[in-house]
């Protein structure tokens, strides 16, 4: 035997193996496992945590039984269980975002529908960096992991090294449907079912895919996987991750980085994926660099220090004085005040942030004493 035939023999072992997995896999990525009244019955819970104030919400979870049977009825006899958007804007950060919301009816059915189909079928297939909507994961997740390979890198490398930092133009509105069916149809083989996505992703016009609906949140995620999967590949890499569209690369050499830059373009322009050219950019590891509003930087003796970058900490001082003047006006109660400012601080007790934290519990108590 050659070497070429015992590489062919290897190679039909793996897709072999590969196959097994995948038909384990998808083996319950079923139309009737959506329309399961159970699984429409925990759905509709799922759906409803959090939102049980909403008159919309009430009026279905009244009525959860007859509900979720005439879910299934429509699902297993092909209707349309679309119902249009609620449509709104929001300005998070300072930026305007477009959201799509869909009717709690609906929001029922796409629950079901990632709980028992996409994500068993999709989230086994994507990289160990990819963090976002998926379940176990998260931010504390990705910046957890991120502080662990700058630990690693600085025992085998010191400070020296390069980051790419990758970003994605309007991600949510410049999705391609093209690309993200393709990625259902390898992920998915149940024909019904993968008509009822392909009618969820139709919905959202015809192109992008609207916030406010968890299987686009799903698709979403797993779309750039290609990219996590390149860098992984490609040599020089020691580092990887990616949030949504937020993506980090590090290496030594920072030809290599730009090399892989250019690869990620080309994947790029086979997924639909628009670069944004402002943000894209390759660093040195010894300045620093942003990930997720949190700046990582190296300090004594390779302590991997994380904060919040400068730009969070100027947001939530403008925020606190606008919360005062709102209190003043009674249009915002002091018990609310509080608790806006307790899920920030939350969030900055986890970081390296002592004297901010005092700072701003300073600003705080003399706006609200």
């Amino acid at each position: 035997m050659t070497s070429d035939d015992r590489y062919a023999a290897r190679r039909a072992r793996r897709d072999a193996k590969r196959a097994r997995n995948r038909s384990r896999r998808i083996e319950g990525c079923t139309l009737e496992a959506v329309a399961d009244l159970d699984n429409l019955y925990e759905a509709a819970r799922g759906a409803a945590g959090g939102v049980r104030w909403k008159s919309t919400v009430q009026r279905y979870m009244a009525r959860v039984m007859r509900n979720t049977t005439k879910a299934r009825s429509d699902l297993l006899e092909g209707r349309d269980i679309r119902r249009g958007f609620v449509t709104f804007d929001i300005r998070e950060r300072g930026k305007l975002r477009h959201i799509s919301s869909v009717h709690f009816s609906e929001r029922v059915v796409q629950k079901s529908l990632s709980r028992h189909v996409l994500a068993p079928a999709i989230w086994p297939t994507l990289a160990e960096g990819c963090s976002a909507n998926i379940k176990g994961k998260g931010t504390d997740y990705a910046i957890a992991r991120l502080k662990a390979q700058l630990v690693r890198h600085y025992r085998r490398h010191g400070a020296e090294g390069y980051v790419l930092q990758v970003d994605f133009s309007d991600y949510f509105g410049n999705i391609d449907h093209g690309a993200a069916k393709r990625l259902v149809d390898r992920a998915v083989d149940d024909a019904k079912v993968l008509r009822l996505i392909y009618d969820q992703i139709d919905s959202s016009g015809e192109i992008g895919l609207g916030l406010g609906s968890e299987p686009n949140q799903i698709l979403a995620a797993a779309l750039p996987s290609p990219i996590d999967h390149l860098g992984l590949r490609m040599p020089g890499i020691l580092a990887s991750g990616r949030y949504m569209d937020d993506s980090y690369f590090v290496a030594l050499d920072k030809d290599t980085l730009w090399c892989l830059l250019a690869l990620i373009e080309i994947e790029c322009a086979k997924l639909g994926i628009v670069i944004n050219g402002k943000k894209t950019k390759v660093v040195k590891l010894s300045r620093g660099f942003t990930f997720l509003k949190k700046r990582f930087f190296f300090g004594r003796n390779g302590k991997v220090v994380v904060r919040p970058c400068r730009e969070s900490i100027s947001r939530q001082r403008r925020k606190l004085k606008r919360q005062a003047a709102l209190v003043k006006a009674g249009v915002m109660t002091s018990e609310q005040a509080v608790q806006s400012y307790q899920s920030w601080r939350g969030m900055v007790m986890h970081l390296d942030a002592h004297e901010t934290m005092l700072r701003m519990d300073d600003l705080f108590r003399g706006l609200f004493s």
